[in-house]
């Protein structure tokens, strides 16, 4: 098992459906969230994606709050859906990030404890 399975298990991932917007060098594709949780991200897969696999993305999501803008890299493609592995939380991001979540799982503690193990 990849240290990323590992952590699709490990993290609580919620469907959420945001305009995306993935940049990597001069390209950029706008598509739609798939799901989020607090380490990576899913994406509906842009027709042609033609990006290179092994560098850095920056995503951003356009949330009711503002604008988001994580670092990751891609971690699988697939099934029409992009898998991405967030490179970094600062403490704001992880707050806004956690904040998108919150509203769509049973339990919210629960993000408390993940929180704590990242």
């Amino acid at each position: 098992m990849t240290e990323h399975e590992s952590d699709r298990r490990r993290y609580t991932r919620v469907p959420i459906e945001l305009p995306v917007e993935i940049r990597q060098g001069a390209s950029v594709w706008h598509r739609t969230l798939v799901n989020l949780s607090l380490t990576g991200l899913a994406i509906d897969e842009p027709p042609n994606f033609d990006a290179q696999y092994n560098e850095p993305f920056t995503i951003g999501l356009e949330t009711e709050q503002g604008n988001l803008e994580l670092h990751a890299y891609l971690q699988h493609a697939g099934r029409s859906q992009l898998g991405f592995a967030i490179e970094h939380l600062d403490p704001a991001t992880l707050e806004a990030v956690r904040a998108l979540m919150e509203p769509k799982i049973d339990n919210p503690a629960i993000l408390d404890e993940e929180v704590r193990t990242l």
